[in-house]
């Protein structure tokens, strides 16, 4: 069986990128930070590869289980290497 994923959107990706750097930052699993979004870890893999745009409600509920400002997501000259973990 052969499964077609979405392609990669240029802009997601630089975005996801920035998630998973988050994510990691924070010490949190996939799987973990997806069921505190009510998403399926897969849903959230494909978000942060850029292959899945999140809603709104989506995006919200990522950065309060992230604990982190919307803006730090979306604004690049923020340097979330300096994040720390929970």
């Amino acid at each position: 069986m052969i499964i077609s994923l979405p392609p990669v959107n240029a802009d997601l990706e630089v975005l996801g990128r920035r998630l998973r750097a988050i994510r990691e930052a924070r010490g949190l699993g996939l799987e973990r930070l997806a069921g505190e979004m009510r998403l399926s870890h897969a849903e959230l893999s494909m978000a942060e590869h850029g292959r899945l745009r999140l809603d709104s409600a989506q995006l919200h509920a990522l950065t309060t289980a992230l604990r982190i400002s919307p803006r730090i997501l979306f604004e690049q000259a923020i340097d979330v290497s300096k994040i720390r973990p929970f």
